[in-house]
């Protein structure tokens, strides 16, 4: 018997074709240029501490809470920008829980303050002394790469 009047007998008698529902959220793809020229301020750091906040918040079209966080940097170089301090505070978000994943759910970053890996970090002012993800707070792991 040849392959094709196989399957179509195969789904006939499965009952028939099945359907899926797919769907999917368009995520911008930043180039590097457009890191940089967006960006108040672009370092190399490694994270020393890693500190959930007493603070929730949704995100664009998502139902979900997610749990505020603000990790902290040692910076070893300043790619671009005016920045003295030899610490940076990059405020986050996370699930709100570990078993919470909505569909299409953000691109988030997490970080350990056992991670020794230096982070380049391309960055808008969030208030006074911190920082947010220059893509936004839906997918800030577009705003951190490994130099």
């Amino acid at each position: 018997m040849k392959p094709k009047p196989l399957l179509c007998l195969a789904l006939v008698l499965s009952g028939g074709l099945m359907v899926f529902n797919v769907s999917a959220r368009i995520i911008r793809n930043w180039t590097e240029t457009e890191l940089q020229n967006a960006s108040d301020l672009v370092v190399v750091g490694t994270v020393t501490n890693v500190k959930d906040l007493n603070e929730t918040n949704t995100l664009g079209d998502f139902t979900e809470t997610f749990r505020g966080v603000e990790t902290t940097f040692k910076v070893s170089r300043v790619l671009k920008g005016t920045f003295t301090n030899n610490e940076v505070v990059l405020h986050h978000y996370r699930f709100g829980n570990d078993l919470e994943r909505p569909a299409n759910a953000p691109d988030f970053i997490h970080f350990s303050p056992f991670f020794t890996n230096e982070y380049e970090l391309y960055l808008v002012h969030d208030g006074t002394n911190r920082y947010a993800p220059v893509t936004g707070q839906i997918d800030p792991a577009l705003s951190v790469k490994n130099p």
